[in-house]
């Protein structure tokens, strides 16, 4: 009798112990579910903010509002509001409208010069490119890219210098791409053929462009906040190889190549 007791006993206990672990189970899991549709403020440019606009006077002159979105698609530097530690800090670049305001595109006034605001420690570069190899122009001011250089061993690669016609020319040997800067920071873009300095904005009407007439918007200028020594690869890269952009997010995983990849065989 006491047998049968303890039996139905401990069959109840584990009764409500597996009871409780798939309710706490399912708890959790609608917790983790509901924590990506989340929204979360964010400030937005609402016009375009000039190069070295001060946070506190972009917010006092309405160059930037508060938007709510949901958290799975905010970046993790994005600037929510203007602490007194971000209202002295400037733009890098002019941010244009309907882009996010990053915590990188503000920096110390000290560190602006000729009108280009380059962040500490850092030299500004600029690269041509043309339209494809510039992300079809996605990317802007404040973005992170990471850059490619393709290469033939033993040989040469080409591309043309006024973008039209064949997009590389291919001499003998084994073809390689790597990735020679995992993530830099782009300071400004704009169009080779126009006229001043490149801006954020210059591009904005030849990018929007069908693919077919990429050919005929001529090169793209792309400047560049890097250090010494990845100032001196990235011009290396642009005087003997072939520069290649990549736009990257808060979640992109990019590190120095190892090994180089793609190995792409000679053409016939």
């Amino acid at each position: 009798m006491k047998r049968r007791i303890l039996t139905v006993a401990l069959a109840l206990l584990l009764a409500v112990l597996g009871t409780a672990g798939v309710l706490s189970y399912v708890h959790q899991a609608g917790i983790r579910a509901l924590a990506g549709h989340k929204a979360v403020s964010v400030l937005i440019a609402t016009k375009e903010i000039p190069s070295g606009t001060s946070a506190r006077a972009a917010l006092a002159a309405g160059l930037v509002s508060a938007q709510t979105l949901p958290v799975s698609s905010v970046p993790s530097d994005a600037v929510r509001s203007i602490t007194p530690d971000l209202a002295g800090l400037v733009t890098s670049a002019a941010v244009a409208p309907g882009q996010l305001l990053l915590l990188p595109m503000l920096v110390t006034a000290a560190q602006t010069t000729s009108g280009l605001t380059i962040p500490a420690g850092m030299v500004a570069v600029t690269i041509q490119l043309c339209v494809p190899e510039a992300v079809a122009g996605n990317v802007r001011a404040g973005s992170e890219v990471a850059v490619f250089d393709t290469y033939a061993a033993g040989s040469t690669l080409t591309a043309q210098p006024d973008c039209n016609g064949p997009h590389q020319q291919q001499g003998y040997g084994a073809v390689h791409t790597r990735i020679v800067l995992p993530k830099v920071q782009v300071l400004s873009i704009g169009s080779a053929s126009a006229a001043g300095p490149a801006s954020s904005s210059a591009t904005s009407t030849a990018f929007s462009q069908s693919s077919s007439a990429s050919s005929s918007l001529g090169n793209v200028l792309v400047t560049l906040a890097v250090d010494q020594g990845n100032a001196e690869r990235l011009i290396q890269l642009t005087e003997a190889g072939l520069p290649y952009l990549a736009l990257l997010t808060s979640s992109s995983a990019t590190r120095p190549d190892t090994t180089v990849v793609p190995l792409l065989r000679p053409l016939s």
